[in-house]
């Protein structure tokens, strides 16, 4: 089965967020099974190429849309048996100072779609495989102008509220027929809505989670297309995520100083220790460490965390905690940083080594979030024997279980997470037994990535035979 597999970043080449880790990590698994997958994304001027050399496969590649036709180029690099990374090149869109956030995304990933769109027309896959918003406009133009041996599409959300709206003119850039803009198809409130395409026009939907496939038909977490996607329930799966184990791995993690296994798990406490020093916190044994890596902003529960901090600082704990985002919880944090020397660490960066370290050495990893569609923290979190406290929503709810692998609150308050948390302290302080019969089952826990790509192997078959008509 050849699958051509669409994304805007690609771990470990770009990664901005959780995508370029699905992205990483999913074509592998697939090529494992058997499949010839072709990775498809743009050519930024960030890309770390590992050390590998590209090679030009397709010097100029048309392009045509609304506005008349432009060009891209194409590299090409091996990856492994039955698995290579495309980039689509073009200067002007995507030789920028970061991947995303300017003020012409919208047309620069139109663009980077239909350039995708003609090299599959090239490369002739079985299945087109696209990934939220910024290649969700596919579909589209397999449906009104693939004309070669039938195709199959899947269209995965990752995070249905970001959705890619954008004023008609960029209707008009993308090609699709005129006739396309309506509210059965692409308009939404007489804007052009490029997720909306996705969802419309692709033979299955999935999202990442079975929790989030059922959440994301209601109003509270729909996003304004529950409606749409409740229409097409019949098409809409949820699979849930895996995380690459040959990143994360205490036993051979090349960014912890002490490594461990399951059988030596004690070594952990000599992680934490380090990390500790190295972040300026003073260590002493029988504080327990508690982490929060993502997003500074709301979706992630930053906002109830923040509430909680001043109450858990009054505990014998430490926290720490990496991230960007928003300007407000940046100071925020700093004067937090100020107010509690010695037990708070606060990082604002995106830090790779720093985040493994945190994973390897922390008791307790918090996802407060808002809303979830799948989460990859929590599942890392307990490859490295961390135990996890979230709240029940999306994938969250799918992989932890109370008072089993975790601990789980409901309510979005600070209070509720405090609940949660003295759960997991009362544990860690007064049955150490349970404590690492917990840590132990955590790591346990199957998040590989090779039950959910037989799953993604299942949905493909399905969509080949709705095209034949089986």
């Amino acid at each position: 089965m050849n699958i051509f597999f669409v994304s805007s970043e690609v771990n470990p080449f770009v990664k901005v967020g959780g995508l370029a880790d699905v992205a990483g990590a999913l074509p592998k698994a697939l090529s494992k099974l058997g499949c010839s997958v072709s990775v498809v994304m743009p050519g930024y001027r960030q890309i770390d190429f590992q050390g590998k050399s590209p090679s030009k496969f397709q010097k100029v590649l048309d392009v045509p849309l609304g506005y008349g036709n432009e060009t891209a180029d194409v590299d090409k690099l091996s990856l492994m048996k039955g698995l290579d990374l495309y980039l689509i090149n073009n200067g002007a869109y995507f030789q920028r100072e970061s991947p995303y956030d300017f003020p012409d995304d919208k047309r620069r990933f139109i663009f980077f779609s239909r350039a995708s769109y003609e090299l599959a027309r090239i490369l002739q896959p079985d299945i087109i495989h696209c990934n939220d918003w910024h290649t969700a406009i596919i579909p589209g133009y397999v449906r009104y102008f693939w004309d070669k041996e039938p195709v199959g599409t899947l269209f995965s959300i990752h995070n249905l509220a970001y959705q890619g709206v954008c004023d008609r003119d960029m209707f008009l850039y993308s090609g699709l027929p005129e006739s396309a803009f309506n509210p059965e198809e692409v308009e939404y409130y007489g804007k052009f809505n490029i997720m909306k395409a996705g969802i419309v026009y692709s033979d299955m939907i999935n999202t990442v989670s079975p929790t989030y496939a059922e959440e994301i038909k209601t109003p509270e977490f729909g996003c304004g297309l529950d409606g749409l996607l409740k229409k097409r329930s019949d098409a809409l799966v949820g699979i849930l995520n895996g995380i690459d184990e040959d990143e994360f791995n205490p036993g051979n993690d090349k960014y912890l100083p002490i490594k461990f296994t399951l059988d030596t798990i004690d070594k952990k406490e000599d992680v934490k220790k380090f990390l500790l020093e190295k972040l300026g916190l003073s260590y002493h044994k029988g504080a327990p460490l508690l982490s929060f890596i993502g997003r500074l902003w709301d979706q992630k529960g930053i906002d109830i965390l923040v509430q909680a901090i001043p109450e858990l600082m009054d505990k014998d704990v430490y926290m720490i905690i990496l991230g960007t985002g928003s300007e407000y919880y940046h100071k925020t944090l700093e004067q937090m940083r100020e107010a509690y020397p010695g037990k708070i660490s606060i990082n604002l960066k995106f830090d790779n080594e720093l985040a493994h370290l945190i994973y390897g050495g922390s008791d307790f990893f918090l996802m407060p979030s808002k809303f979830e569609p799948c989460g990859l923290g929590q599942m890392i979190a307990m490859k490295y024997g961390t135990i996890p406290v979230v709240r029940g929503v999306g994938g969250l709810k799918d992989t932890v279980k109370e008072g089993e692998t975790g601990f789980v609150f409901f309510d979005y308050t600070y209070t509720a997470l405090l609940e949660s948390i003295d759960r997991a302290l009362n544990l860690y302080w007064n049955d150490r037994d349970g404590f690492y019969n917990m840590r132990k089952r955590v790591m346990l826990e199957d998040h590989s990535w090779d039950s959910s790509a037989k799953k993604y192997m299942e949905l493909y078959s399905k969509i080949l035979d709705l095209k034949r008509g089986v």
